[in-house]
């Protein structure tokens, strides 16, 4: 018999994870993680989860995430919270080309202050 996983499962695929502690200072948008995937006609993939961790040492600190060479994110997420805290990113990737594409998380603080991440994963939604 054969099993049976519900779509939620099925569909999902994981491209990368990473918890090393990373920080920038000020007003410069700063890239703080960066990974690659593929896009085919064998692995179409429509969206991209990314559950991220942020937090700060002062002002309002922002996450970006970019695909290639775009100048707008295709998601963000913004805190003033000091404690670590957990946001879900997701967006489309249906208009994307067949190839590889490099997805970079960049990060900025509305002053002199500091904007932490540590935890990210990356899944695909085929």
């Amino acid at each position: 018999m054969p099993v049976w996983w519900p779509p939620a499962y099925r569909y999902k695929h994981l491209f990368a994870f990473d918890d090393t502690p990373l920080s920038m200072s000020g007003t410069t948008e700063t890239e703080l993680k960066t990974f690659r995937f593929y896009k085919s006609a064998y692995f179409p993939v429509r969206r991209i989860a990314i559950p991220v961790s942020v937090w700060v040492s002062g002002g309002t600190g922002t996450l970006r995430v970019y695909v290639d060479a775009e100048t707008s994110p295709r998601a963000s997420f913004s805190t003033t919270s000091t404690s670590e805290v957990f946001a879900s990113l997701s967006f489309s990737v249906a208009d994307l080309a067949y190839g590889p594409h490099t997805v970079r998380v960049r990060c900025v603080n509305s002053g002199s202050y500091d904007t932490y991440t540590r935890y990210l994963d990356a899944w695909g939604e085929v």
